[in-house]
């Protein structure tokens, strides 16, 4: 036997009852709606592709830096 059957839960029967009814009526909306929501990934487009870009763009222009400041620190003790 569980803690909730032995002893009843902590939320009073009020509270338990107005977030049936809330459910219910949440329920009830979505049911009646014909439209139904447009899915998320059209809602919140994911920018992925363009992030991979970019970072692959700065880890190049990071490199070629390295490369320019090594050419010249090496041509200073030459």
């Amino acid at each position: 036997m569980s803690r909730v059957q032995k002893f009843g839960s902590r939320k009073s029967s009020s509270a338990i009852a107005a977030k049936k009814q809330a459910e219910q009526a949440a329920s009830e909306v979505a049911a009646g709606s014909e439209v139904p929501f447009p899915s998320r990934r059209k809602t919140h487009p994911s920018n992925k592709q363009q992030m991979a870009g970019l970072f692959y763009k700065i880890l190049i222009f990071l490199f070629v830096l390295l490369l320019v400041g090594l050419l010249l620190w090496g041509k200073q003790f030459d």
